[in-house]
């Protein structure tokens, strides 16, 4: 690394304290007051951006896929929550008893009041002794070692996100776009820790998809719940016709933002 400061230096000490930031968090739905689901919203977001930082920092994958784990573990609460906001979102007359809509309804209803329970113990524990193994590597390493790490890894998923964006004008599968969300995510998230002082000119466009991709994997979500549960398109006709059309029109806003303000953005920082 040259003499001047680089712009990751802080990179260490800001993931340890965002790793004691999620345990503080996780320590609060034990304490949560009825807002279980905001707060497994708030601890997932935090989760997101330091698996970012630890991707960025090169980490080993193990201690990623431990905060990945945590996630998935807090993520039926959250899902609950979001499918029934989704439903709604989709604009659907109030459905007539005995209808099939009306059955939807008070499923999704009755699964996000039960979301509304704190995690079991055992889940909060398991995740706390992650959390502290992770932070345990850490600090065991130097500034300097961690800062040179996440610079390096910093410009690695720049060129990952710009990869996937293009393979995803390509092949134009679900499952490309669902990797450029998680590219773009990881990317947003570690420089957003380990070097919070850049300026990403891509950043506005960045976030544009990150949130278009979000309102796209919620549809998602719905519709698996739909189909896991019997609702086929047969069963709920008029509900399904409205998912896949806001579904496309969400996918082509996400191709347009990709080729005419993202890659070009990301183009302009070479």
């Amino acid at each position: 690394m040259s003499d001047q400061p680089s712009a990751f230096s802080g990179a260490r000490a800001a993931i340890i304290a965002a790793c004691s930031d999620m345990e503080r968090l996780l320590g609060g739905l034990n304490d949560s007051h009825g807002r279980v689901a905001d707060e497994i919203h708030q601890t997932r977001k935090a989760g997101k951006k330091l698996r970012g930082a630890l991707v960025m920092t090169g980490e080993p994958k193990p201690c990623i896929r431990w905060i990945a784990v945590i996630g998935r573990m807090l993520g039926g609460s959250r899902d609950a929550t979001v499918r029934v906001k989704t439903w709604h979102g989709l604009g659907i007359a109030t459905p007539s008893a005995n209808s099939a809509e009306a059955a939807v309804a008070a499923l999704l209803d009755l699964e996000a009041q039960a979301s509304n329970r704190r995690p079991p113990q055992a889940v909060i524990d398991w995740s706390l002794a992650a959390l502290g193994q992770v932070k345990g590597r850490l600090e065991a390493q130097t500034d300097e070692e961690v800062a040179k790490a996440a610079e390096h890894g910093a410009a690695k998923l720049e060129r990952q996100l710009r990869k996937r964006l293009k393979h995803a004008l390509q092949r134009v599968s679900n499952e490309d776009f669902h990797d450029c969300r998680k590219a773009v995510k990881a990317w947003l998230g570690g420089m957003a820790l380990a070097a919070p002082g850049v300026e990403l000119p891509a950043k506005e466009e960045a976030d544009k998809l990150a949130s278009n991709l979000g309102d796209e994997n919620d549809l998602e979500v719905l519709a698996d719940w739909l189909d896991a549960r019997g609702f086929s398109p047969s069963i709920c006709p008029a509900a399904w016709k409205v998912l896949r059309k806001r579904q496309e029109k969400i996918r082509r806003r996400s191709i347009s933002l990709i080729r005419k303000e993202l890659l070009p953005a990301l183009k302009r920082e070479d």
